[in-house]
């Protein structure tokens, strides 16, 4: 082989890896954003899950069924070469499609439950046994994080609130759409830092009214 051919070939490859990188990099990015697309309707499911089980909480859950519990927040990412880039993005972007069509549906439900919930039950919560006592929830987590010199996520916090009033019904769903409620009404900063939500207190002259859905409830039996 000439020293011209050799060049020639050496280009010749330089050019096809170039190719490749720009092609896989251009991949990735548009993995990244489906994969950020699906994890903000992750997050408004999971919202939905908890003022779910608010409801059923307040109905008064009876039956003893089973309710599902959401997979943790933590999954395993296959490797890339299990599947084609196209057969991983069809994958990825099917669930999404279905997911979308479903949310509103859902929300919907979700909020004709609560108000059937308001006009029939009234009283339900504060007719259990200890139903009626203790704090808010909402003054419960704003109390905890202002006493704390750093954020602290949900699951932080509920636990925190939970062995600080043995008997409450505290989860970290719940936990997570109550402090949502404090953000809203600018009693708490919220910062996201990759996929972890870290929640901060801010100076609160005056709590504002308790929700309906913040009186502490008695634990399950």
């Amino acid at each position: 082989m000439t020293a011209q051919e050799n060049t020639t070939l050496k280009t010749a490859y330089a050019d096809k890896v170039a190719a490749d990188l720009a092609e896989n990099t251009a991949d990735q990015d548009r993995i990244r954003a489906e994969i950020e697309t699906l994890q903000a309707q992750l997050a408004t499911l999971e919202t939905d899950h908890a003022l779910l089980e608010s409801v059923s909480a307040a109905l008064g859950d009876t039956t003893g069924a089973a309710v599902p519990a959401p997979r943790s927040a933590t999954r395993k990412t296959p490797p890339a070469a299990t599947k084609p880039a196209a057969k991983r993005t069809a994958d990825a972007v099917a669930p999404a499609k279905k997911t979308g069509a479903k949310k509103e549906a859902t929300t919907k439900a979700t909020r004709v439950a609560a108000k059937k919930t308001a006009a029939n039950t009234g009283g339900a919560k504060t007719a259990k046994t200890g139903a009626d006592t203790g704090p808010a929830l909402t003054e419960l987590i704003h109390a905890h994080l202002s006493g704390q010199s750093e954020p602290r996520t949900a699951r932080e916090i509920a636990k925190a609130v939970a062995d600080a009033n043995p008997g409450r019904n505290v989860n970290d769903n719940l936990v997570r759409t109550t402090t949502e409620r404090l953000v809203a009404r600018s009693r708490v900063d919220r910062v996201k830092q990759g996929s972890t939500v870290y929640y901060t207190a801010k100076a609160d002259a005056a709590p504002a009214a308790s929700d309906p859905a913040e009186k502490p409830t008695a634990a399950a039996s």
